[in-house]
């Protein structure tokens, strides 16, 4: 393995880091407005809204009631970093890796420190939202951008992982990096480094790519798989995002 030239590509990726500042930008307000206007919130506050926005349960007023959200939030962002901190150790690069490969790795490393940075930042804006709405109007709460940030949260990570192998590819190129024949033929079987793309392999899951971590990936390359990505955004991306245009308007 060309361990100087692992080292020195991972010295990129301190600049992808910085989107995990924005949770902290984000909610570090909320936390002062909220101690701004703490005195003036009644004495029994919601703590829970059901799906149409109206408040179902309650309890009297403290620093745990009224800020409850935000820890959460900020301790998400904490997690999601941590998890983002051990990426590199839960997909080490094999001892015979080219340098192809090791560019190849750090795309997919990248992809998930802007994907777990950019979801952190989503879901704090999320519960700064929804912090806020409660406090300013405890009565309803906006739906509508609740479901659109949601869909948005699996938008970036899908993202994340597309821009950063593109980037990768590229930046290997610029440093005189190209791949084998072989590693050509088998970068066109991978789509943004994470989903199958192989017509001729009848599953529909399949084990992720060498160096992308353990699990099943979905194979796009036939129709079952592609039925199932079609599925999923629909339900989890397209709806939402309609839905939540709607009840926003």
């Amino acid at each position: 393995m060309e361990a100087d030239t692992d080292a020195r590509i991972a010295r990129g990726r301190a600049g992808v880091w910085l989107i995990h500042i924005v949770p902290a930008v984000i909610l570090i307000p909320c936390f002062v407005y909220g101690a701004m206007i703490y005195a003036s919130l009644p004495e029994t506050i919601p703590t829970h809204w059901g799906a149409g926005g109206a408040p179902d349960a309650w309890a009297d007023k403290s620093f745990g009631s009224v800020f409850a959200p935000l820890l959460i939030g900020a301790g998400t962002s904490v997690f999601l970093a941590l998890i983002t901190v051990a990426v590199p150790l839960m997909v080490p690069p094999s001892n015979n890796a080219t340098k192809w490969e090791l560019w190849r790795r750090e795309g997919t490393i990248c992809g998930t420190v802007a994907a777990m940075g950019g979801a952190s930042a989503l879901i704090a804006a999320l519960v700064g939202v929804l912090a806020v709405a409660g406090w300013q109007n405890p009565d309803s709460l906006p739906v509508g951008p609740v479901l659109i940030l949601i869909a948005l949260i699996l938008g970036v990570v899908a993202a994340s992982y597309a821009l950063s192998t593109r980037w990768a590819r590229r930046t290997a190129q610029k440093n005189g990096v190209m791949p084998t024949a072989e590693e050509q033929e088998e970068d066109k079987l991978w789509i943004a480094g994470g989903l199958y793309n192989n017509p001729d392999n009848p599953h529909i899951l399949v084990p992720k790519r060498e160096g992308a971590g353990t699990g099943l990936t979905v194979n796009v390359g036939n129709s079952k798989g592609r039925a199932a990505v079609v599925a999923f955004l629909g339900v989890f991306v397209v709806f939402p995002l309609v839905l939540g245009g709607i009840l926003a308007l």
